[in-house]
């Protein structure tokens, strides 16, 4: 089977591609198996910003609506009152 000491070195050369090859399919796997659990992640943070946008923003957003709508008529009370103010003194 092993007539010199280059059939030695092919068999030992083979031998090592082949574990070469069987440690990359591993290292494949586990790349793999990690994108996978990184993708879940991103998907789980996307559904917690979701909610908190509309937990949080959308209020946020209604109230400064309101603040806008009702700015005009606070102005003109707080004119009022500092004008009536002025005008005793």
């Amino acid at each position: 089977m092993f007539a010199t000491s280059g059939d030695i070195l092919n068999m030992s050369l083979a031998l090592g591609f082949i574990v070469l090859v069987i440690f990359l399919s591993i290292l494949i796997f586990y790349g793999i198996l990690v994108v996978r659990d990184l993708s879940k992640i991103v998907e789980d943070v996307n559904e917690v910003t979701a909610k908190v946008h509309d937990t949080v923003m959308a209020p946020l957003r209604t109230v400064d609506y309101l603040i806008e709508k009702a700015k005009p008529y606070l102005e003109a009370l707080i004119e009022k009152k500092m004008g009536g103010g002025k005008k005793k003194g």
